[in-house]
């Protein structure tokens, strides 16, 4: 169980990173590419946070209110937004197996502290990747439809 679950949270990171690289592709892409080179620059190093509010602005300048197009933004970006939070929680937190409840529990905090404590099923763990997968095609089919 341990290492189906080591396996899971390995592709996590994967697909995480994909998300962020396509999203930062798609801020430096913005206007076709004329500013490729200062925006691949100033997008450079930026968190997946600034990314996302970078692209919150952008699809709030260049796209009319309540339009399909705008909508469909937002709802990527809120998406993207939940599982940054959760991939944080993920990769801040100690790791162990309930392995009678078939339960990995990702704990967060210092015994001494507060803690918080979040079990996952190995399911859960699949259908969070499949998540940023289907995140990860949502933004090509969103650039290739209505790019910025």
């Amino acid at each position: 169980m341990q290492a189906e679950a080591a396996s899971l949270l390995g592709q996590m990171l994967f697909a995480f990173s994909c998300v962020d690289v396509n999203l930062g592709l798609c801020l430096a892409w913005l206007d076709n590419g004329a500013k490729l080179e200062t925006l691949s620059n100033s997008i450079e190093g930026q968190s997946i946070h600034t990314k996302l509010e970078t692209l919150s602005t952008r699809v709030a300048e260049r796209l009319p209110a309540g339009s399909k197009r705008r909508v469909a933004y937002e709802r990527w970006i809120e998406r993207v937004h939940a599982a940054r939070v959760q991939r944080n929680q993920m990769v801040h937190g100690r790791w162990g197996v309930e392995a009678h409840r078939h339960k990995i529990v990702n704990v967060i905090g210092l015994p001494s502290g507060a803690q918080q404590c979040f079990e996952y099923s190995l399911a859960e763990l699949a259908a969070f990747n499949k998540e940023l997968c289907a995140l990860e095609r949502e933004l090509a089919r969103l650039r290739t439809h209505w790019p910025l």
